[in-house]
C-alpha cells in the first residue's frame, strides 16, 4: 500500500491553485508533443508529493462527536509526474529533509519518468539550474529545452535574484503563487512598525525599494527607521499591492505576464496571487502560452465566483 505522508498544508482555495497547474501542464505537454523540444518541469517548493487537509467533521450525532476529517489528495509534484503524455524530465527541489525523503520515494514509484529530486535551498538550485542549463540546445544536448516552473513558496521565501534568473532563461513558463498576505503584513499601515528587517524582506522579494513612495506618501529612509515616524499611513491597498507586483513581474518577464487569480485563507482574507509570466520572447510561444493559461485563470476566476 502506498505510504502517504502527512503535509498538512492549505486552505479552501488550494484546490483551485493545483487544478491551474495541472490543466497548463497537460494543455502544455500536448500542445509541445510533437516539437523539437525536450520538456522540463520544475517544482522549486515540491513538499513531499502529497497534502493532507484537515476539514471540520460533520456534527451528525452533535458537535461533541464532530471529528475533524483528514483528506489527502496529490501535491503539485505527483500531478506533474502523472501528466500524460509525460514530461521530459521533472526536477523537485525541498528544503526540509523529511518531505524531501518522501520525495525520494516517487523516484522508485514511478520509473518510467525521469524525476531528479534535490535538496537545498530553492533560490540557489532554482538560480543555477537557469544559469547552467543548455535551454537552446548543444552539440552534447541536441534539441532545446521548453519547461513550466511552479513557485509556490511557504511565504516571502522567493528571491528577486531567482525572478530573473527564470525570465532570464527564455525558455520558461513560470506559474509563481505570490505570498500577497506577506506583502502586507510586512508593509503596515503604521509606518513606524515598518522596520528594518521588514524593509529588507519587502526589497528582496519584489527586488525594488520604491514600493516606499508607491505605497506610503513618502520616500522612507532605509539607512534610519525613526525616519518613519510621522509619516501618513500606508495609503495602498491589497489591489494596488497586487498591481504593483504585476508591474514588477513585467520589468523581467518579456513574453508576458497576466492578470492573477487571487487566493483567500479560509476567513476571507487574501492570501496569494497565482501569477503566469512567459519568459519566451517568440511570438508565437507567447500567444499559444497565454491562450491557454488565459483560459485556465478566466475559469478558476468564475469557480471563485460561483463558490462564494
Amino acid at each position: 500500500m502506498l505510504n502517504l505522508a502527512k503535509h498538512v498544508f492549505g486552505g479552501p482555495d488550494t484546490s483551485r491553485k493545483l487544478k491551474c497547474l495541472q490543466e497548463y501542464l497537460q494543455a502544455f505537454s500536448i500542445a509541445l508533443r510533437n516539437q523539437d523540444f525536450a520538456c522540463i518541469y520544475i517544482d522549486a517548493f515540491a513538499g513531499s508529493g502529497t497534502r493532507t487537509e484537515v476539514r471540520p467533521g460533520l456534527p451528525l450525532f452533535g458537535p461533541d462527536f464532530a471529528e475533524p476529517e483528514e483528506i489527502t489528495t496529490p501535491g503539485s509534484a505527483r500531478i506533474a509526474i502523472e501528466i500524460d503524455p509525460p514530461m521530459h524530465s521533472i526536477v523537485l527541489i525541498e528544503q526540509d529533509t523529511f518531505r524531501f525523503s518522501e520525495l525520494q520515494t516517487l523516484v522508485e514509484e514511478y520509473p518510467d519518468r525521469k524525476i531528479i529530486v534535490r535538496n537545498g535551498d530553492a533560490n540557489k538550485l532554482v538560480q543555477r539550474l537557469c544559469t547552467n542549463t543548455p535551454w537552446r540546445g548543444s552539440e552534447i544536448v541536441g534539441r532545446g529545452i521548453r519547461g513550466v516552473i511552479f513557485l509556490d513558496p511557504y511565504g516571502m521565501e522567493v528571491s528577486w535574484e531567482t525572478v530573473e534568473a527564470i525570465a532570464k532563461t527564455e525558455a520558461l513558463d513560470c506559474w509563481y503563487f505570490f505570498p500577497l498576505s506577506g506583502l502586507y503584513r510586512n508593509a503596515p499601515h503604521d509606518p513606524a512598525k515598518l522596520d528594518l528587517g521588514k524593509q529588507a524582506s519587502l526589497d528582496r522579494v519584489l527586488g525594488a525599494s520604491d514600493w516606499r513612495s508607491r505605497w506610503y506618501n513618502h520616500e522612507i529612509a532605509r539607512e534610519d527607521i525613526f525616519e518613519t515616524q510621522g509619516l501618513a499611513a500606508r495609503r495602498a491597498d491589497v489591489n494596488a499591492i497586487e498591481a504593483y507586483v504585476k508591474e514588477r513581474l513585467e520589468t523581467a518577464f518579456k513574453g508576458a505576464v497576466l492578470d492573477p487569480v487571487r487566493l483567500h485563507h479560509r476567513n476571507g482574507a487574501p492570501l496569494a496571487s497565482l501569477f503566469f509570466a512567459v519568459s519566451n520572447t517568440s511570438s508565437a510561444a507567447v500567444k499559444l502560452a497565454t491562450k491557454m493559461a488565459s483560459h485556465i485563470l478566466n475559469s478558476g476566476r468564475s469557480s471563485h465566483k460561483r463558490s462564494r
